[in-house]
């Protein structure tokens, strides 16, 4: 089974596109919030200290909202591509 995390903030747009994405293809995932202490920690500890939310985590990935929205525009392809992937 993938594990699959979703870093976001609640006032992020990209973060509630990349969710709904998720959800619109039937892809569980769990929400870390990434203003918790822990989320940062996590981050810092996997070399992430200045990840900006969303970042999308499959199993030891991690891809962040520059690759997954480029251009300001979320990039469907590239999302598939990180789940198949991992």
């Amino acid at each position: 089974m993938k594990t699959i995390k979703v870093f976001c903030l609640d006032s992020c747009e990209h973060s509630n596109h990349l969710k709904q994405e998720l959800w619109d293809n039937n892809i569980s995932f769990e929400e870390v919030y990434l203003g918790s202490t822990q989320a940062i920690h996590d981050l810092r500890n996997r070399g992430l200290s200045h990840a900006r939310a969303p970042v999308l985590q499959v199993k030891e990935r991690f891809y962040m909202g520059n690759d997954l929205f480029p251009g300001g525009i979320i990039d469907k392809s590239f999302i598939e591509q990180c789940l198949t992937d991992s």
